[in-house]
């Protein structure tokens, strides 16, 4: 079975086909708005392009994330099994998407109105808030579960005081922006949803751009409605862009210590230890796909909407 590689980028302009062999024409890239692309070599040219494979990435990508993060869990360190699910996936989406096409990108592309209306008829701001809510409460849990295991791993030597220096920060760091902020997040929910404060305490927090929105807006509750959309979006959004950052720091710095540093502990040390690095990989791409749906957020709350 020819190997498949799920690759994510931050656009198509990321795919260097300068750069890339006939032994690459499995991959399959997703970028940041779901798009998905291939490789396809063409005879009569001699070279590699690009093709895009779903011309319906907004509907697709959802159903897409949501499977190759069950196999991120499953199989972190399994390539064999991980190339055979990626197989599935995509056998999983030509199945559910009639319209799964095989063409070069440039001509698939949607006007900006279409792509707005697949994002309004796709997305349910209240459902992604109330998921993420409940996400966040596990993530909690999962920091504190990520720094136990690490401290008794012993992976991290007290003898290497840089190593040691690092972790004292980086953890207080996760407690600061990632603990204490869920809570605050968690806190603001519950009151917008279970006892709101008055319009005005609202409004005093507001920048002036956001006021002049709810200027324009009519009647209390279509302004309180707005007000918690926003609130919610930014509070999300940066926490989870802290979190993102100082996760992906962690994981380069355990992905560094890997070889060096576990050598001579003990079998469950050594399994705290990967557990660790397995929680931290997973969280970072649960984080990115929140991350996804608050672009989507931002669209539907401040579309047409000068701010």
């Amino acid at each position: 079975m020819p190997k498949v590689r799920i690759i994510r980028i931050t656009s198509v302009e990321d795919i260097d086909v300068s750069k890339v062999s006939v032994y690459d024409l499995n991959n399959r890239y997703i970028d940041a708005r779901g798009n998905m692309y291939g490789l396809r070599y063409n005879q009569k040219d001699k070279k590699i392009e690009i093709i895009r494979i779903i011309r319906t990435p907004i509907k697709a990508a959802g159903y897409f994330d949501k499977k190759i993060l069950e196999r991120r869990r499953k199989m972190v360190q399994a390539s064999v099994e991980e190339n055979e699910g990626n197989q599935e996936i995509l056998k999983e989406i030509e199945e559910a998407n009639p319209l799964f096409a095989d063409e070069p990108f440039e001509n698939a592309e949607q006007t900006p109105q279409e792509k707005s209306q697949l994002q309004e008829s796709s997305f349910n701001p209240d459902a992604f808030i109330k998921q993420t809510i409940e996400t966040m409460q596990k993530h909690r849990e999962r920091l504190h579960g990520i720094m136990m295991n690490i401290k008794n791993s012993n992976a991290i030597r007290e003898s290497d005081r840089e190593g040691n220096a690092y972790l004292i920060n980086v953890f207080r760091t996760i407690d600061i922006d990632g603990i204490q902020r869920i809570d605050k997040v968690l806190a603001e929910h519950k009151e917008f949803v279970s006892y709101p404060r008055s319009l005005v305490y609202y409004l005093s927090k507001l920048d002036t751009r956001s006021k002049n929105i709810v200027d324009s807006l009519n009647g209390e509750s279509e302004k309180m409605r707005f007000i918690f959309l926003a609130e919610m979006f930014f509070a999300i959004r940066n926490l989870y862009r802290n979190l993102h950052k100082i996760l992906r720091e962690l994981e380069d710095f355990l992905l560094s210590k890997s070889n060096s540093n576990v050598r001579g502990i003990s079998h469950t040390e050594l399994k705290m230890f990967e557990d660790a690095k397995i929680s931290v990989h997973n969280t970072i791409a649960e984080t990115e796909e929140i991350l996804q749906g608050c672009m989507k957020l931002e669209h539907h709350i401040f579309k047409e909407r000068k701010l």
